[in-house]
């Protein structure tokens, strides 16, 4: 750990955030172009057809409902991914979903049949229709619009902060961080083909913040160092790298913690019977943007403020040789 230099693989590490990125972005192009999305939309953001199916508690139960209705799936050859149940002790009712590439007039002819078994017309009181082109429940790209200006206002004012509580080149380096985490957390988004959902994108915020604990963590212990005169006169780049190699256990453990705690909630809802799926993906977000968040504050951060502090430092010292020349300058002429 002694021996770990972070300033000087700046290069290195923007090859490898640049490469990451660029395949997440050409991945999204062609998923984009080929099935139309960048992202995996999934949840409430998946165009969708369905069949629902309402009857009365009274005259028929739930499980006949779905057999009649697995049977008529069966016969059509169209298969769901999801249904969704609802209603009150005497009225329910059952949603069924599929993929907006099932066949429209298969799952048409599937809901006259179970409209043929459980409606009006059968000895019961129910009745069956389905939705051959339903949109979207909730319009991902205004949910996007808010999300992108809510992280925006995050990510300035996460640099105001930093500009007040430590200083400029400081309050540059964490707006980069967050830039590079975010650009980085979309494009393995992309990559991995996640489902991206309502919950995800407040993962957006998710990292911001990781990201800004962690640069909180870096640039205090640099501030304690410098209580040090050994530490002051070493050079920018040892400065930086000192305060990483200081901070990385802390950061790390801190990161760590984050992520044992959504597997621990994951786990938890699995005992308790919850529904699993629903936090799978957020989980698995989760793990994403620890990852970018990780890795950008602890390699790609100090690698780029340590260009940044050592550009300070250098005009700090020119504009201090230009003060002490204009200091002799002023009482030779005396």
């Amino acid at each position: 750990m002694n021996k770990l230099r972070f300033s000087s693989g700046m290069h290195l590490y923007i090859i490898i955030s640049a490469a990451v990125i660029a395949v997440g972005l050409i991945l999204g192009l062609v998923m984009h172009f080929t099935a139309g999305a960048f992202f995996n939309w999934g949840g409430d953001y998946a165009g969708y057809r369905s069949i629902e199916v309402k009857y009365s508690t009274y005259d028929i139960k739930e499980e006949q409902v779905r057999e009649i209705a697995e049977d008529a799936f069966a016969d059509n050859g169209i298969a769901y991914y999801t249904f969704v149940t609802a209603g009150e002790s005497t009225n329910s009712r059952i949603e069924y979903r599929f993929a907006s590439s099932q066949d429209s007039d298969a799952i048409v002819t599937a809901a006259e049949t179970i409209d043929a078994a459980v409606g009006i017309g059968s000895n019961f009181t129910g009745y069956a229709q389905a939705y051959t082109e339903l949109a979207a429940e909730r319009n991902a790209s205004v949910d996007i619009t808010y999300a992108a200006i809510g992280v925006s206002v995050a990510v300035v004012f996460q640099f105001l902060y930093f500009l007040i509580r430590y200083k400029l080149t400081m309050a540059a380096a964490a707006f980069i961080a967050d830039v590079h985490n975010l650009a980085l957390f979309y494009a393995l988004l992309a990559i991995t083909r996640v489902q991206v959902t309502p919950a995800i994108i407040a993962v957006s915020a998710f990292v911001v913040l990781v990201t800004m604990i962690g640069c909180a963590m870096l640039f205090d212990r640099m501030r304690k160092l410098f209580r040090t005169d050994e530490y002051k006169e070493m050079s920018s780049f040892d400065q930086v790298d000192g305060a990483s190699r200081s901070a990385f256990p802390l950061v790390t453990l801190v990161n760590a913690i984050v992520f044992a705690a959504v597997l621990i909630m994951l786990v938890f809802t699995a005992i308790a019977g919850g529904t699993v799926f629903g936090l799978f993906m957020p989980c698995v977000c989760a793990l994403l943007g620890v990852l970018a968040s990780w890795y950008g504050t602890m390699f790609f951060t100090p690698s780029v403020y340590s260009r940044l502090k050592a550009g300070a430092d250098r005009r700090a010292a020119e504009k201090q040789i230009k003060y002490v020349g204009a200091k002799k300058s002023a009482k030779s002429a005396e």
